[in-house]
């Protein structure tokens, strides 16, 4: 960690610069900002392999493409820019931390120019380095800056704020894109749920509780258990296959039943329904680790009734929205089918389940060449 001194610079868009430790392990800012009228601040980070500077502006607004490239130049010097929303921000004091390693390969990543096969660029520690963070604009900023490798905590704990702040009432987090699959032949309009996304949350806010003991990431939790009791028609994530509850992925009408995005889902309500609460414990809190154990039960049961259907005898599906749709099944890519490995072993751990463990390690064996018998 380091800490570093403003200083000032007649760059072009005169303000405020600070000049940053150029050691490519502290890629990560914290700093204490107080905006108040056409406030931003901007990132200079130089790419080590091409020498490339990028010049990351975050600005408090609300845009749908979240990042977009707007290069300028700046200073005299060519370089690529793009631009932040951070969303609508008040008069008051906001604690800021920023990996500029994720957000330049972000950056990277959202250029129309590059083909969506080639669109994920990965950087890596090393690879990236600090030069200068600036300010702009009518702004306070508290004089302790800090570079780090990572702050990791700190990351997870304003994740999970941000879903105790932004949980709509169900109790979701809705998808705000449209969801096609099959050709459009599934359409989920904007605003759909995902019972992937729901078991995420209630991972991340029951650790967040686990960590701090604050009582509101247990309640947002148990609020999130909602959609889990509405089906697919009620916009819930609950459809039913042969009479087996299932949670799902992409709630879509006939059911398309995803197997990682299910089991995703059952790990989550695994957490808040084995979570440790005082016995003075708000009696919303209980019934709500208590749901969450029965959710978890059905669902298990359901995992056992149903896993034998994604076997193929020489790899898994994907999904079953073959069953629905009555088109061919959708194989899953080897990427795929080791997340469905250890994701069963991750389910065999918390139940002891031998019928999963044996699933498992046939599927294992599918990855090595070996196949089912034929007659």
């Amino acid at each position: 960690m380091t800490h570093v001194n403003f200083v000032w610079s007649a760059l072009h868009n005169a303000g405020c610069y600070v000049f940053l430790d150029s050691s490519p392990r502290l890629h990560v800012l914290s700093f204490d900002w107080f905006p108040v009228e056409n406030a931003s601040f901007t990132i200079l980070v130089r790419v080590i392999e091409t020498n490339m500077l990028v010049l990351l502006n975050y600005v408090p607004t609300h845009d749908p493409r979240c990042v977009w490239n707007d290069s300028i130049s700046f200073a005299g010097l060519e370089q690529i820019s793009f631009s932040y929303s951070l969303g609508e921000l008040w008069n008051q004091w906001y604690s800021v931390t920023r990996d500029a390693l994720v957000d330049t390969a972000r950056a990277l990543s959202s250029m129309n120019m590059i083909k969506k096969k080639d669109a994920n660029v990965i950087l890596h520690p090393g690879d990236v380095k600090l030069v200068s963070l600036g300010f702009r604009g009518h702004v306070a900023v508290r004089q302790r800056i800090e570079q780090s490798e990572n702050a990791h905590r700190k990351s997870f704990l304003t994740a999970a704020d941000w879903l105790v702040s932004n949980q709509e009432e169900n109790g979701g987090w809705s998808v705000p894109v449209e969801r096609s699959i099959a050709d459009r032949r599934l359409v989920l309009p904007a605003g759909w749920y995902s019972a992937m996304a729901q078991g995420h949350a209630l991972s991340l806010l029951t650790r967040a509780y686990v960590e701090t003991h604050n009582i509101s990431y247990l309640a947002s939790a148990s609020r999130a258990l909602h959609l889990f009791e509405l089906d697919a028609t009620e916009n819930g994530v609950r459809n039913k296959l042969f009479g087996n509850v299932w949670y799902e992925e992409y709630p879509t009408t006939p059911g398309s039943f995803v197997l990682n995005g299910f089991m995703y889902s059952l790990i989550g309500l695994f957490d808040l329904s084995s979570v440790k609460i005082t016995e003075d414990a708000d009696e919303n809190i209980r019934a709500g680790i208590e749901r969450a154990s029965t959710l978890f039960s059905a669902g298990l049961d359901s995992l056992r009734a149903l896993l034998p259907l994604y076997d193929t005898g020489s790899g898994s599906i994907y999904d079953l929205r073959h069953v629905g749709l009555r088109t061919a099944p959708n194989l899953a890519r080897w990427d795929y089918h080791a997340v469905h490995v250890y994701l069963l072993k991750w389910l065999v751990q918390i139940s002891g389940d031998k019928a999963l463990n044996e699933t498992a390690d046939r599927w294992i064996a599918y990855s090595w060449g070996k196949k089912a018998k034929h007659n």
